[in-house]
């Protein structure tokens, strides 16, 4: 992996080349929301820098939730605190039916001629940029047969009452809800027969993110669970007994949509920012740091991290996406429909 050091300095080497190099901004800092923890430490000691060194911009990180960033570009108004929005496609959804973003402009964007297939919105608008793909996680001390499928899930007696599920305002939910009703049913918004079908599986756990999901599979609380694989290399760094697989039916993938903001004042830095992610570099660094799954073609996944990522390269089709401008008509109705039945 690159030190930090090594990661600016080739950041700032290549700063001729992009938009706005070499020219720092006297004015206010480009506001970048992003989200806590290992993703804002991150964001500000090496994303930002790096970003400032390519392109000149003086920048500053808003550390929140995708609900944060929803609620305050609403409340913005006519002058969003924000140019460019960062978070799941299924909420980037719900602002761009409301309104609030604006096609990109792929000429400011160079990188994304990279992008794998299905990570460009159609007409433009939009682009998922972080991938972080989901797959079925175990506790390799209490399975004995492995799964293979996701319809092991309901197949395998041994998962029965051992199983750990997203709750319903987390993104993992409604992706593995949808899978199931296009497993199942005819198709992914066949909702009766989704439902249905994950009634088939309680008693499960249910947690509200990602890292809640890994303590219960490190305390042995379930003993399978759909979760991406930043958690489970994270939890295998520290030793825990945890797989997880590649499903034959492909795997679900958070995907982080990044969105040029209507009622922003800073579109230019937008594009420039959205496409300084998309540098194969960056991506290369944000796979040794989160584990993700380079968006772009040409970044390199390093050596020791190969054999631990399977979704890269030619692998990225095996994930399975949904359209989401549409799901927005019904995903209110879907959430409740959750709490009611599921609980």
């Amino acid at each position: 992996m690159p030190s930090r050091r090594q990661f600016l300095a080739a950041m700032a080497a290549a700063s001729a080349t992009l938009p706005f190099a070499g020219r720092l901004r006297a004015q206010t800092p480009f506001v970048i929301p992003t989200y806590g923890g290992t993703w804002a430490k991150f964001w500000e000691e090496t994303l930002v820098p790096g970003f400032t060194a390519a392109t000149g911009t003086a920048a500053q990180i808003d550390v929140g939730l995708g609900k944060d960033f929803v609620s305050k570009i609403r409340a913005g108004g006519d002058a969003s605190p924000y140019s460019v929005f960062m978070g799941n496609e299924n909420i980037a959804a719900t602002l761009r039916a409301e309104g609030f973003f604006e096609p990109l402009d792929m000429s400011k964007i160079p990188n994304a001629a990279g992008l794998y297939d299905g990570l460009l919105n159609a007409n433009n608008s939009g682009l998922r940029a972080i991938v972080s793909p989901i797959g079925l996680a175990y506790r390799t001390d209490m399975v004995q047969t492995p799964p293979k499928a996701w319809t092991d899930l309901w197949d395998n007696p041994e998962f029965a009452g051992r199983i750990g599920l997203y709750q319903i305002g987390n993104t993992g939910a409604q992706l593995f809800l949808r899978m199931t009703g296009k497993l199942f049913g005819s198709g992914d918004t066949d909702m009766d027969t989704a439902f249905a079908k994950v009634k088939e599986l309680l008693p499960f756990t249910q947690a509200s993110w990602s890292g809640e999901v890994a303590a219960s599979l490190m305390r042995g609380d379930v003993a399978i669970a759909p979760v991406d694989w930043t958690e489970i290399l994270m939890l295998q760094d520290k030793g825990a007994p945890v797989e997880i697989v590649v499903p034959t039916e492909g795997v679900l993938s958070y995907e982080q949509s990044f969105n040029i903001v209507a009622t922003g004042d800073r579109k230019d830095e937008a594009h420039a920012y959205i496409n300084y992610l998309l540098d194969p570099q960056v991506q290369s660094n944000m796979a040794d740091v989160f584990y993700t799954s380079p968006a772009n073609r040409e970044a390199v996944v390093s050596d020791a991290l190969k054999p631990r990522l399977p979704i890269q390269g030619d692998a990225m089709s095996k994930i399975v996406r949904f359209e989401w401008d549409s799901y927005v008509d019904i995903a209110a109705e879907v959430a409740d429909r959750w709490n009611r039945e599921i609980g």
